[in-house]
Formats: structure tokens, C-alpha cells, sequence
């Protein structure tokens, strides 16, 4: 039996296929929020990452400007596939992950156990699928935003990719934001289906908990807005700003959680 995760990529690859039938040739040049990439770009970047999984490109081609490291691969994937429609482009990564799907269906459970590489450090490679989803998710994300076409806010994958978040806000409240021993701090996001999430803080460590009756300090988004904020694609002082997100209670505290919630590299 596969992971319920390879159900979860199935569905955000559907949903970034939909997204990309459609798309004029304008469309697919359209920049988005990851510097230097476009929707096409977008589509690149997760085929060529599928490829390296299924073994089918392990050294991608040498790019210029002195780029290293994942940076280098990524721009190996792209860099070769700017000059090709995106109906192209958008078929192989269909291909690939029809691929992949097959191959994740059939792979035996000790290889879900089997520890290596994955973006956080070595894990078992459940763990790198389970990142996979949340990578893909969030890159259908930045093209739907810089087309204009929001979509895909809700749902099992959206529900994955805010338990991630959740995952790592111990370390934007606690380290990052530097939150008191005694605060907790709540994360009320429109749209999540799991109701307010909350992180406390006690003898010097960050964690998730049940949200209390009286937070310190509760920070109030969508799930768009929070995603973005995340990721590092929206401005937090901007957002604030603008009202994109707001906070209730400790105004100090929640302000500086918010400006601390970017935290994907």
C-alpha cells in the first residue's frame, strides 16, 4: 500500500495541469514572485526536480553566473526550457509526474524508511514526498497569483501545507520573534479548516498547543495571505500595512511574529 501523501501530490499536480491548460502564450511569460521566474519557469522547476527523483537527470546542465547549489539545479531546469512554448513545457510535467505516480504506488514500504537527502537534511523519504507536496503547492500558488486566478485554497493539500507551516512556527515565534516564556501566540487563518492554531512558549521552548482561552497575541490572515507571508513572497511590513493581516491582543509581540513568519529559503 503507498503513503496517503502520493494521493496529496496527485491532487496538486491535477490542479497546476488545470491551471496551465488553458494559459495564452502571455500567460506563461507572465513574471511572478520568485525573482527572475515565470509561470513557465514555475512548471520547469517542479518537472525537472520530478526528473531528478525518477533518476532521469542527475546532472543537469551547467549554467552561468556562478550560481552553486540548489540555486545551480534550478536554474539547469529552467534555463533550457524558456525558449519552448508552455503547452510544451506544461505536457512534460505531466508526463514526469504520471511517471512518478506509478513508481511512488509501487514502491515498497522500506523505501518510504529509507533515510537520505531531502531539502530539511537527511529524512526518510516519506518525509522529502510530504515536502514535495508543500513545494508544489506553493509554487501553483505564486502562478495563480501573478495570473490572477486564485484557486486551490482548500481542500486536503492546503490543509498539509498549513500543518507545515504549523511545523515550523515554534521556530518563527520562539527564535525568530523572540516570544516571552508564558506567551502563546494564535494563528487564526480564514480559510483553514482545522480551526486556530496556536504556539506557546514555556522553559525556553516554541511549540505547537491547543489555542487558550486569552492568547498573548493572535494574528489574523487568509490562507493565501499566510501562505505567501510564509514563503517569503508578500512583504510582511506591506501586508500589515495594508491590512492583509492584522493582530489582536499584544500588538509588539503579534507585529513582530508577523514580520518574523518568512522562514521558506
Amino acid at each position: 500500500m503507498s503513503d496517503p501523501v502520493v494521493d496529496l501530490l496527485e491532487s496538486v499536480w491535477v490542479s497546476i495541469a488545470h491551471l496551465g491548460a488553458d494559459l495564452s502564450n502571455e500567460q506563461w511569460d507572465t513574471p511572478t514572485e520568485c525573482p527572475g521566474w515565470s509561470v513557465r519557469d514555475q512548471v520547469s522547476h517542479i518537472t525537472g526536480l520530478e526528473l531528478m527523483l525518477a533518476g532521469e537527470n542527475p546532472e543537469p546542465p551547467a549554467t552561468e553566473g556562478g550560481l552553486e547549489g540548489i540555486a545551480a539545479f534550478n536554474e539547469g531546469q529552467i534555463a533550457p526550457r524558456r525558449s519552448r512554448p508552455g503547452a510544451e513545457v506544461l505536457a512534460e510535467m505531466n508526463d514526469i509526474c504520471a511517471r512518478r505516480l506509478e513508481m511512488l504506488r509501487g514502491l515498497p514500504e522500506e523505501k518510504w524508511d529509507e533515510v537520505g537527502f531531502t531539502p530539511i537534511g537527511d529524512a526518510p523519504y516519506r518525509t522529502f514526498m510530504h515536502i514535495r507536496v508543500f513545494d508544489c503547492w506553493a509554487h501553483e500558488q505564486d502562478m495563480r497569483r501573478a495570473l490572477g486566478i486564485p484557486g486551490h485554497l482548500s481542500g486536503p493539500v492546503v490543509q498539509h501545507c498549513l500543518d507545515w507551516h504549523t511545523r515550523n512556527m515554534g521556530y518563527v515565534v520562539g527564535k525568530k520573534a523572540g516570544a516571552p516564556d508564558g506567551s502563546t501566540v494564535v494563528f487564526d487563518i480564514v480559510g483553514d479548516a482545522d480551526g486556530p492554531r496556536a504556539v506557546a512558549v514555556a522553559d525556553g521552548r516554541a511549540k505547537p498547543s491547543a489555542p487558550p482561552d486569552n492568547p498573548t497575541a493572535t494574528v489574523h490572515a487568509d490562507v493565501d495571505t499566510y501562505n505567501a507571508l510564509c514563503c517569503g513572497r508578500t512583504d510582511p511590513s506591506g501586508a500589515l500595512a495594508g491590512g492583509l493581516v492584522t493582530v489582536a491582543g499584544d500588538i509588539d509581540l503579534g507585529e513582530r511574529v508577523i514580520l518574523a513568519l518568512p522562514y521558506v529559503s
